[in-house]
């Protein structure tokens, strides 16, 4: 017998969500019944085709232009999505960004920050769930990008706080930490998909690098029923490189 996770269309804000993993995670939820609303910093044209792909096999994703280092427009953002829907159940803390120091503090840590206190209010009246995407690089060192790696850290010990502090409210916050997944970042690196792939068919346990798809598919399992004794938890989602590679 399958298992087939259904929100009923409790509403999910995928932050950095027009592109990359955070489209993945849009189009899964999308397909598992949520209503997405996607936050993301760039024009809605750029995020027209995960749009599309959500209203393919889920209901009509809402997008909003919001810049998550902005306090007061994150505010104002997420007021309004709690009042067009009535309530908000899910927050993914997804956008993150290689920029200077400042920039990538603004983002990667007090954006995540504002995104979680500004829905808050929200999730504890329904028992709602948080998850903070931080990077495996927090661990090894690796992606050779100081700001990158440091602010990653902050998000995840951001991620701890929030999950210790929210917990009596009935929030649980769980957080991800991918490594080698298939993005734009990765391809300028190495200059092409397939120089991507090659370089780490070898290196990775399974063989494989992975896919934006498999990180949205641990959200949705940390979003579900499935894990709702879990909080504070921290999930690799490496191919098993961190444990055995």
């Amino acid at each position: 017998m399958g298992y087939e996770i259904d929100f009923n269309k409790e509403v999910v804000i995928i932050t950095g969500a027009a592109m990359g993993i955070g489209a993945a995670m849009a189009r899964v939820f999308a397909k598992a019944n949520a209503q997405v609303v996607i936050f993301d910093v760039v024009d809605e044209e750029t995020a027209k085709e995960t749009i599309a792909a959500c209203k393919e096999v889920g209901p009509e994703p809402l997008y909003l232009k919001v810049d998550i280092s902005d306090e007061e427009a994150v505010k104002t953002n997420v007021k309004a999505v709690a009042d067009k829907y009535g309530h908000i159940d899910m927050l993914i803390n997804n956008a993150g960004i290689n920029k200077d120091w400042d920039l990538s503090f603004a983002v990667n840590v007090k954006g995540t920050y504002y995104m979680s206190e500004a829905c808050r209010e929200y999730l504890a009246k329904v028992g709602g769930r948080v998850v903070v995407v931080t990077s495996a690089s927090v661990f090894s060192g690796g992606t050779g990008f100081p700001a990158y790696n440091s602010t990653k850290a902050g998000s995840y010990a951001l991620g701890m706080f929030l999950a210790k502090n929210y917990a009596k409210e009935g929030i649980r916050v769980n957080t991800i930490a991918p490594a080698v997944i298939m993005s734009k970042m990765m391809v300028d690196r190495f200059g092409s998909e397939e120089a991507v792939r090659e370089h780490y068919r070898s290196i990775m346990p399974l063989g494989k690098m992975g896919e934006a798809e498999d990180i949205g598919n641990v959200a949705l399992f940390l979003c579900s029923h499935m894990s709702d004794y879990l909080t504070g938890q921290l999930i690799y989602a490496d191919g098993g490189r961190s444990a055995i590679g």
